[in-house]
């Protein structure tokens, strides 16, 4: 009768063949989950810590005056007014420039505008513009580095004011 050898059995040497034994399954499979764990951990961690996940602290009354909201806009739709807003020059300034339906300057006005990324408000910075020419409302920005900047402005049509006739929001890219 014919003899077959097995795998296992010790060769001449007195060495056994390598083979995948349960010890690497075991080892391999908590190598695999300890890696996972580790980079969920961190990918959490870094969730958490860089945005706290509120974007309007008071969403609540904001859903409560949704109405109030859409009657702005209607009202701002029906002044039909147009704006050109822009970040350029130097020193770097925010200039707004603002037309009637009819295409005249939109004059004595005030005009509140806030700067920032649109990622972060370490830079958000509030500013008054001032009427440079008869519809062209301007303002220096001190910090103004070059990529994206967000302006929220609001355009009022007095002085003591308290709502809005006009808000402006624009994405605005500054050029290295």
């Amino acid at each position: 009768m014919m003899s077959f050898s097995r795998p296992t059995e010790q060769r001449a040497t007195g060495q056994k063949r390598g083979g995948l034994t349960g010890a690497h399954v075991l080892f391999s499979l908590l190598g695999f989950f300890a890696v996972i764990v580790v980079a969920d951990a961190t990918l959490i961690y870094k969730a958490l810590t860089t945005f706290g996940g509120v974007d309007n602290v008071n969403a609540y009354r904001d859903g409560v005056a949704y109405n109030t909201r859409i009657a702005a806009d209607t009202r701002q739709t029906d002044l039909g007014w147009q704006d050109q807003t822009e970040i350029s020059g130097d020193p770097v300034r925010l200039r707004v420039l603002l037309k009637a339906k009819d295409g005249t300057p939109v004059t004595n006005q005030r005009i509140v505008a806030k700067v920032g990324r649109p990622a972060t408000n370490r830079f958000d910075n509030k500013i008054a513009l001032a009427e440079a020419t008869p519809g062209v409302y301007e303002a220096v920005l001190e910090a103004a580095d070059s990529g994206t900047w967000l302006v929220e402005a609001q355009v009022f049509s007095g002085a003591e004011a308290a709502t809005p006739v006009f808000q402006i929001r624009r994405r605005l890219w500054v050029a290295p």
